[in-house]
């Protein structure tokens, strides 16, 4: 549950990303965002499927970690050379939802672990 809790909140600092040190923050933890976000999506997958706890499972929060991961992995797709102005309309479409998808990834995760 600490992964999607860590998830969640990468994805909210786009909301901060008027703010000039914030800005800098966020251009150091974009090389980070790829293997959270493995992680992220792995954890959530893992909490889909995984075990149950004595009769209850998570399921809102490993959906939202599937969710969190894949938006967190999307930023891989940045790396190819040759569809900069593909990448560009996908990140521009995609950029209002982050904070969306980050805050409720927040609450999943400590509704789960609380």
């Amino acid at each position: 549950m600490e992964f999607l809790l860590l998830g969640g909140m990468i994805l909210l600092m786009s909301l901060f990303s008027k703010v000039p040190a914030m800005k800098q923050a966020n251009k150091a933890l974009a090389g980070l965002q790829i293997p959270i976000g493995i992680v992220v999506f792995v954890v959530g997958l893992s909490i889909m499927m995984g075990p149950v706890e004595s009769g209850y499972r998570p399921f809102f929060a490993g959906i939202m970690g599937v969710i969190a991961g894949a938006t967190l992995v999307i930023n891989l797709f940045k790396l190819i050379p040759k569809a900069e102005e593909t990448i560009d309309r996908v990140t521009m479409i995609l950029a209002p939802f982050h904070v969306l998808i980050g805050s409720v990834t927040i609450i999943a995760a400590l509704t789960a672990m609380f």
